[in-house]
């Protein structure tokens, strides 16, 4: 605006002034064969006005639908980015958790070798203990057979000492002894 109020301004032509100077211009290349009007530059225009004027009319419109058409497009790419966002995330704590349950495998390892060492030392000593009954059976049983030996020959002895004794003492031998108990029984017996 401020250029054409100059221009008036130095022209002095009025208001369409430079409408006309434009359109002499125009006129003048056309006469001169400057511009060539034939079908094709004027079908050109016809395209460029039809164009420009359905890009006026039609292009907000078109601008408008492109817009919410791209939103939801991004809306929907972004959702999806989301969700692989959330898996690769889930996918890293599970890599995570592997990586821990691998960390503590070994101590598992270590738990089940103990265990089976615990186990192995359990079964020594059951073991042991069975031996161990099993030979304070043997050796009772050796006890109890000696002793069973040893009365044996006591009393085979004593009943013949008895044997030999008694065959050793002569009927005046015999006598001799009731005599002399039979006194004893009259010292210890109170007198009357």
């Amino acid at each position: 605006k401020q250029w054409y109020q100059r221009r008036v301004a130095i022209t002095a032509g009025g208001q369409t002034g430079a409408a006309v100077l434009g359109g002499s211009l125009l006129a003048t290349a056309v006469s001169k064969e400057m511009i060539v009007l034939d079908a094709d530059v004027l079908a050109g225009a016809i395209l460029f006005t039809c164009t420009y004027g359905l890009g006026k009319k039609i292009g907000p419109m078109v601008i408008d639908g492109l817009d919410k058409y791209t939103a939801s497009i991004e809306t929907t790419m972004s959702e999806g980015k989301q969700v692989q966002i959330a898996a690769y995330e889930e996918a890293i704590a599970e890599e995570k958790a592997a990586i821990e349950s691998l960390q503590l495998a070994g101590d598992i390892f270590h738990i089940k070798r103990e265990l089976v060492q615990i186990e192995i030392e359990a079964e020594y000593r059951r073991r042991i203990k069975t031996v161990h009954t099993e030979v304070k059976k043997r050796l009772d049983y050796q006890v109890e057979l000696e002793n069973t030996k040893k009365a044996f020959i006591r009393n085979h002895i004593v009943a013949w000492l008895e044997k030999e004794v008694i065959a050793s003492i002569s009927a005046e031998q015999e006598e001799a002894n009731i005599n002399q108990c039979i006194a004893s029984l009259s010292l210890l017996a109170p007198s009357q």
